[in-house]
């Protein structure tokens, strides 16, 4: 009961805040007449919105939303220069009478000559400064970023920054401040997707020639976010050229690609189409040269079409589809113990495919000056599908035996949801809204074992046999509302509350989250800011590999299971004072409640029991400091990025570990990641990328034993001291890229040529143990140590490939 009345006296003073942000608006009003201008930003070659394009004037100032539309209220009067600016564009500046209210669209034209493609850490632009721990990452950044195999990676540019860190080497699993894959909201166009990558984790389903804007949240989340507990990574797609067709076909070591887009009928309706797909013959080539018996495939296509009734209506298309295709095959004969001359022949197969439709319709309405809206309905289907079977024969047939495992996991969305932006004054802007999901989880496992009986029959052993697990419905709902206002012209505060709401197996959770940033700026480019956020999140997912694989399960929360919850609290120090340098440093901490973990010694491959059996719910801490600096005009730019962070579980239950705290899996102690941009002349660039982790942690057994049980039976006990008892190397490495560009007569050629891991540092991948059976003796009954061993699969690796836009 306190912790009810705790928080609905919190969500109370939240709302006085926002009644205060409310008066502040119109108390800001004088006598003047005040009119208000709005419209859209765009591109003037492709007609393509302009997000966070900014428009001032005196003592006022507005950035577009994410739908390029902007509100400037303003008092009425005759001559008014209104300035229009982009980072890469050429500034407008009109002269107009405002004497009611007015629609102007603007469009801006692209300066070749600015080579400015950094990432921009939420440049100081009226109330989009407000935020901290967010960064915007252009496009053109991303795609000069050397990676694996010269593919440019959304996701692989993210982990460069400070308080993002990867799983496995080399891998595109995404862990911020301490969470874990599951605690990040990614979203496609606003549509939250579950499985964002490809190549067993090596890629992200994110093309980056469909795509047209990536905002990362770390922190002082927006009260529009929720479902999630650690980041929000929003991905926008390309509206289409309305004017003119262009595209992009591009060849590489890896795979091919092209995009596509142009108008249907010029400027009032548009296109974008991309696909992607994977050399099956190189790598297929690379794996059979290896002696690894397995083939691997993975392709996705992107479409977008969009319409513009008026300057009021719009309308949007999107689709999706993508999946991977993995298989393994592995046979051998070993001969039985005891120097029999009898041997035994196995067979291993594993199949594992995975992937992603996405479908949503959106519907932007300007219904005035003041107040935007955009309506949204989407539908998303995750899946996976593992399939393992083993068999087992000898040479003459008496002996058979097979095993066989199959596995299945997905999430079906329905969601429907509407947003609003209202502008009652300058520097003031209200968000709020609302959004239904329909959710149907689909885990089941399914396993066989089959073997002869002393007739020689095959027969099926049902006690392994596992039932399929019934879908789960969960209804969620969610309401929210923010206020960013300026008091003084020194403090901007941003206020607001997302309450949500989960009803799954006849129980319903509600959760009160209160968001509060502020910043007070100094003048001289100083600044401070704080922020305040409650996360909750109804999805877990439970992990039974360590390398980023796909087997793994989401559940929702149940009866039994809680919704994870995260209290984060943030102060940052911001510099921008020197022309084309910024400097920030930010600390956090970060408590995480219900966070799920399968019991010791469990997973779901392993067990024929429920999964709510074999997890149990704990707690969570997170804490660190991070560096940022940056250099963003010149030949030369790049950033460097710092972190020192601890993160921690415990499960006082004693279920996990004892009941004691134990590092987490990704507890990192420092991140360095240096980004340097070199142009070299006009048809050359250079980029290099250098970044050092302190290792991560995992479980390693000591020592096993062969013990004999009561009925006479032998089993083994592996020992480990403690849960990620083990830390593994520090690993670094350094990638470079140049780019060669060549106009032609029709559009542009780009050579890339990079090297991955330049010095061939071998980086672990992952970890095992292999017991020492040196001095082993005839008995059944023994006590090995454990030899650790560890796997590089990502030594140097040079690469090209050849890109032609038109």
């Amino acid at each position: 009961m306190r912790y009810h009345n705790h928080l609905i006296k919190t969500v109370i003073a939240y709302a006085a805040a926002l009644a205060i942000g409310a008066a502040s608006g119109l108390n800001a009003q004088t006598p003047r007449a005040r009119v208000t201008v709005s419209g859209h930003i765009t591109d003037k070659a492709s007609g393509e919105t302009l997000i966070g394009a900014g428009v001032i004037t005196d003592g006022a100032g507005a950035a577009t939303n994410t739908y390029g539309f902007y509100t400037l209220t303003i008092p009425q009067g005759k001559g008014v220069s209104l300035k229009y600016s982009y980072v890469g564009y050429d500034d407008v500046t009109l002269t107009l009478d405002l004497l009611r209210d007015t629609t102007v669209n603007v469009a801006l034209k692209a300066n070749s000559e600015l080579k400015e493609a950094v990432v921009s850490a939420q440049r100081e632009s009226g109330i989009m400064a407000t935020k901290m721990s967010a960064i915007e990452i252009p496009m053109n950044m991303i795609k000069n970023t050397p990676v694996l195999f010269g593919e440019a990676d959304v996701l692989k540019t993210i982990q460069l920054m400070p308080g993002v860190q990867s799983g496995a080497e080399g891998f595109s699993g995404i862990y911020v401040r301490g969470g874990g894959p599951d605690e990040n909201l990614l979203l496609l166009d606003g549509i939250s997707l579950y499985n964002a990558e490809h190549m067993l984790g090596l890629f992200s389903i994110f093309q980056p020639e469909a795509v047209k804007k990536v905002t990362l949240y770390k922190g002082s989340f927006p009260a529009r976010y929720g479902g999630r507990t650690s980041s929000i990574i929003d991905v926008r797609t390309n509206d289409g050229n309305l004017h003119e067709t262009h595209g992009t076909v591009g060849v590489g070591v890896l795979c091919d690609k092209f995009h596509l887009e142009g108008p249907i009928a010029k400027g009032r309706t548009a296109y974008s189409i991309s696909a992607r797909g994977m050399h099956t013959f190189l790598f297929d080539g690379i794996l059979r040269a290896a002696k690894v018996p397995a083939n691997y495939y993975f392709f996705d296509m992107n479409g977008k079409l969009t319409h513009r009734f008026s300057d009021r209506d719009r309308l949007f298309l999107n689709a999706y589809y993508g999946r991977d295709i993995f298989h393994f095959m592995d046979e051998d004969e070993y001969e039985i113990a005891g120097g029999s001359n009898e041997y035994r022949k196995y067979d291993d197969k594993t199949h594992i495919r995975w992937g992603n439709l996405l479908t949503s319709v959106r519907w932007n309405h300007v219904f005035n000056g003041r107040l935007f809206s955009n309506a949204t309905v989407a539908f998303t289907d995750y899946r996976m599908r593992m399939g393992y079977t083993t068999s087992e024969k000898s040479q003459d047939t008496k002996y058979f035996y097979k095993y066989k495992f199959d596995y299945g996991s997905g999430i079906r969305d329905l969601t429907a949801k509407i947003d609003f932006d209202y502008t009652p004054a300058p520097r003031h802007i209200i968000k709020f809204g609302g959004e239904y999901v329909n959710h149907a989880y689909i885990p089941e496992t399914y396993t066989t074992v089959e073997k002869e009986n002393d007739k020689g029959q095959m027969v099926t052993d049902t006690t392994y046999t596992n039932k399929k697990e019934k879908n789960r419905l969960g209804h969620e709902m969610s309401f929210y509302i923010e206020d960013d206002f300026t008091v003084g012209g020194w403090l901007t505060l941003n206020p607001g509350v997302h309450l949500a709401m989960f009803l799954t197996s006849g129980r319903t959770y509600w959760s009160p989250e209160p968001r509060m940033s502020a910043k007070v700026d100094f003048g001289k480019g100083v600044s401070v800011k704080a922020a305040y956020s409650r996360m909750a999140q109804y999805v877990h997912l439970l992990s039974s590999a360590q390398i980023t694989l796909p087997i793994d399960l989401w559940v929702p929360i149940t009866r039994n299971i809680k919704p994870v919850t995260a209290d984060q609290y943030s102060l940052g120090l911001y510099y921008n004072g020197l022309p084309g340098w910024e400097f920030s440093v930010e600390g956090y901490w970060k408590d995480m409640h219900n966070v799920l973990e399968y019991k010791d010694g469990v997973s779901f491959m392993a067990s024929s029991q429920s999964w709510e059996d074999n997890v149990v719910m704990g707690d969570g801490r997170a804490y660190g400091v991070e560096v940022f600096i940056q250099k963003t005009i010149g030949k030369t730019t790049g950033w460097l990025g710092y972190t020192l962070a601890k993160s921690d579980r415990v499960f006082s239950n004693g279920l996990i570990n004892n009941g004691e705290r134990y590092p987490y899996r990704y507890d990192r102690r420092h991140n360095i990641s240096l980004v340097v941009n070199q142009q070299l002349g006009k048809k050359w660039d250079l980029s290099a990328v250098w970044t050092f982790a302190t290792g991560g942690t995992t479980t390693i057994p000591e020592r096993e034993s062969i013990v004999m049980l009561p009925d006479g039976t032998f089993t083994q006990i592996d020992y480990a001291p403690h849960r990620n008892n083990y830390r593994l190397p520090p690993s670094h490495r350094l990638n470079i890229g140049v780019n060669y560009h060549k106009r032609l007569r029709r559009g542009e050629s780009i050579w890339n040529f990079g090297v991955y891991n330049a010095y061939n540092r071998l980086n672990p991948n992952f970890v095992y143990y292999k017991a020492d059976t040196k001095g082993d003796s005839e008995s059944s009954l023994y006590t090995r140590k454990a030899k650790l061993k560890s796997v590089t699969i990502l030594p140097i690796i040079p690469s090209f490939s050849y890109t032609y836009n038109f």
